[in-house]
């Protein structure tokens, strides 16, 4: 028992032990998770970076194929799925990105809307999606394909036809389908010369990630304890409850009903102390990154290293309470020369605090805010920008060669000016 607890003394200690326990428990389970998905999308920008490396042996494959065409991926166990209602599908929306599917939304069937019409093997290659089923062979080459579509809580993707027809795709097991997308993307975009745009959303993928990392809850304490925390038989627990309601129906006649102690959980939504044990949200690395490599240097953490219970005191009576509003620390810069993004919830930066960036009427900066998906008019009046800025449908960003441009372009907002450097933010 801490010296709060000692304290507080009775029921009110109790509480404040059990409730910090639950609370350590939820937050170490977010933090698994998380970190699953971290390394897991780290290590798909791996073997995007090069998919030559992904070639696979084409013997006794079940179809026919150029002398030098490429086989990527194979996966046996395929089914060939239709949209038959588009008005009530619900369908994903198509994006040049790999995105590994979401445990939350598992499911042993496909959507309403989408059904599944065959089953057999499915090729993926340099040049086109084969699937081969026992009723009959679909192929999709990828000049004849406007965009892929991969839902994000089911194992299909769909192809959308360049032309008219039904839009079909192909579902593989679950566990199997972050590999089976990866491999059919990489592909689909190196034929259409879309690969550097590729690799850039999947980094801007992992960064947005990294900036999702669970907070460090606020510890509970004797103050927080709700009044029906004192009573541990379900019976009087009960009664409390009947009691309440009732005097609930009697306010509505004799007025409002005296104020109640309500059962508060205050947690620090801030990005909190950064983990040591996890990497900075850098991708241009060659290699996978582990999410046990230490990060640069210089950074202050609170948090213990992995492998140890994560432990939630209770704050003391003379110190004050974190609250959502008190002071964290950022997470470190990414290496490489590259700043780390911000996420929407920084502060805005002064007038004459840009970080870097021309002075201009709308707050245009480098240090923080919001992603500008729709720039002023005149934002190339005070921005150095690239001459086909308004192709994009995206953000705007910083070239390595200090030129703005603007992402959801074809090959990338900086596919010819040295890659992204960072975004611009709105204040």
């Amino acid at each position: 028992m801490t010296a709060t607890e000692g304290e507080a003394r009775g029921w009110r200690a109790r509480w404040v032990g059990r409730e910090n326990e639950r609370r350590r428990a939820a937050y170490d389970a977010a933090l698994e998770a998380w970190r699953r998905r971290d390394e897991e999308l780290r290590q798909l920008y791996t073997e995007a970076e090069e998919p030559d490396q992904l070639a696979e042996s084409a013997a006794g494959l079940p179809v026919d194929l150029d002398d030098d065409e490429l086989v990527l991926a194979v996966q046996p166990a395929a089914e060939l799925v239709e949209v038959t209602a588009r008005h009530t599908a619900d369908l994903p929306a198509v994006a040049l990105t790999v995105v590994p599917v979401d445990e939350a939304g598992r499911s042993r069937r496909p959507p309403r809307g989408v059904r599944v019409v065959d089953a057999g093997t499915a090729v993926v290659t340099d040049r086109r999606l084969i699937l081969v089923g026992a009723n009959e062979q679909q192929e999709w080459p990828y000049p004849e394909v406007d965009g892929i579509a991969h839902h994000p809580t089911e194992p299909f993707t769909l192809l959308h036809p360049s032309g008219p027809g039904p839009i079909r795709g192909v579902r593989v097991p679950r566990d199997e389908a972050s590999v089976f997308r990866l491999r059919l993307t990489v592909a689909y975009a190196r034929a259409t010369a879309a690969h550097a745009a590729l690799l850039e959303r999947l980094d801007d993928t992992i960064v947005a990630h990294w900036h999702e990392r669970p907070p460090i809850p606020t510890p509970a304490t004797p103050a927080d304890a709700p009044v029906t925390a004192r009573l541990v038989r379900p019976a009087l627990i009960a009664a409390v409850a009947v009691a309440l309601a009732l005097a609930a129906v009697a306010s509505v006649f004799h007025g409002s009903v005296p104020d109640r102690p309500v059962v508060g959980m205050e947690v620090n939504r801030s990005a909190g102390p950064v983990d040591p044990a996890l990497p900075s949200p850098s991708t241009g690395l060659g290699a996978p990154v582990s999410s046990t490599a230490p990060h640069a240097t210089g950074s202050t953490s609170s948090q213990p290293p992995d492998g140890q219970p994560t432990t939630i005191a209770p704050a003391s009576a003379g110190a004050p309470t974190p609250t959502a509003g008190g002071p964290t620390s950022q997470p470190p810069s990414p290496p490489g020369g590259r700043p780390s993004r911000t996420p929407s919830g920084s502060p805005s930066p002064t007038a004459t605090d840009l970080c870097g960036a021309p002075a201009n009427p709308y707050g245009y900066n480098y240090c923080g805010g919001t992603y500008v998906y729709e720039p002023a008019a005149d934002v190339c009046d005070y921005f150095s920008c690239v001459s086909n800025l308004w192709d994009g449908n995206g953000y705007l960003v910083q070239c390595e060669d200090d030129l703005v441009s603007r992402t959801g372009m074809p090959r990338g907002g900086c596919a010819d000016h040295g890659g992204t450097r960072r975004p611009v933010y709105a204040a």
